[in-house]
């Protein structure tokens, strides 16, 4: 009678330590996956950046035109706005404040304040993109926004950018292209934009990364 009630209570010992040993277990694969999430790259999920062919993308969306590839204009505005609520939100994110500018994101159509002035970035083509100078006027505007910005985290640590920006131009030794449309080729304006959008990238990379290390 002893020796069962001893066998009874060992089985019911090795049951508790092994059900202690799945919760251990359990409990350790949670911690895990909770640091795998704190160092989940958000900005990378949300504002994937990439490139199809002559194209600079952010969440698939094509940034520029081609006389080879006619991307809708709906397309373009979609990506100006992502492009400018990434930049919004990295600003943001680092308490990085715009000189003379604000960026203001709102979906398609996305802007930028100066002063009381909107600077559309967004268009409907046509003839009155011919005229209307403010899309111009809205591009330079955020491109002077994103020097600011890269500036701004080359002081905080190692951090270079590919890519120079000098007023309404971006390049390299290989040469600078104008984000004007105005008295520029389709081709010429949509490299420009892939050189812009691979700068928020390098930037986007290294504000992830800088806040990985301070965590």
């Amino acid at each position: 009678m002893l020796c069962r009630e001893v066998n009874k209570y060992q089985y019911r010992l090795q049951e508790v330590k092994s059900q202690s040993l799945c919760l251990d277990n359990e409990l350790k694969y949670t911690e895990r996956q909770l640091e795998k999430l704190k160092k989940t790259n958000v900005f990378n999920a949300v504002f994937p950046i990439w490139h199809e062919g002559h194209f600079g993308t952010i969440n698939n969306y094509r940034l520029g035109r081609l006389p080879t590839f006619n991307v809708e204009w709906d397309e373009v505005n979609a990506a100006w706005g992502q492009t400018a609520l990434c930049l919004y939100s990295l600003a943001n994110c680092t308490g990085h404040i715009f000189h003379r500018y604000l960026v203001v994101p709102y979906g398609s159509a996305s802007y930028i304040l100066d002063g009381e002035t909107k600077l559309p970035l967004f268009t409907n083509g046509g003839l009155r993109l011919f005229w209307d100078a403010k899309f111009d006027q809205g591009m330079v505007a955020f491109l002077d926004c994103l020097k600011q910005f890269l500036d701004f985290l080359e002081k905080k640590g190692n951090f270079r950018y590919p890519y120079k920006i000098d007023k309404s131009k971006i390049g390299d030794q290989k040469g600078f292209y104008s984000i004007k449309l105005h008295f520029n080729s389709e081709e010429q304006w949509t490299k420009s934009l892939k050189y812009m959008l691979t700068n928020l990238k390098w930037s986007l990379t290294f504000v992830v990364q800088h806040k990985l290390a301070s965590s």
